[in-house]
């Protein structure tokens, strides 16, 4: 899968969940990294689970941080 294509499927899986999280590919390492902030830490869990659905191959690196309201 190219990088546009699977960015662009993995913004719009996780924008249904959260406007506020970024999303890094590298294809040539097959590493995900998603930074941003969420309110509870179970938004956090889907979005992570979102991601790894649609590239279970990937290493995911979750740097999204929970902030209460």
């Amino acid at each position: 899968m190219e990088n546009a294509n699977l960015t662009q499927r993995l913004a719009e899986a996780i924008g249904r969940q959260s406007d506020d999280i970024a999303v890094d590919v590298s294809l040539d390492k097959r590493i995900i990294t998603l930074k941003g902030k969420v309110t509870s830490r179970g938004e956090q869990i889907r979005i992570e689970d979102a991601v790894g659905r649609l590239a279970p191959d990937f290493t995911i690196i979750d740097k999204v941080k929970v902030e209460p309201h």
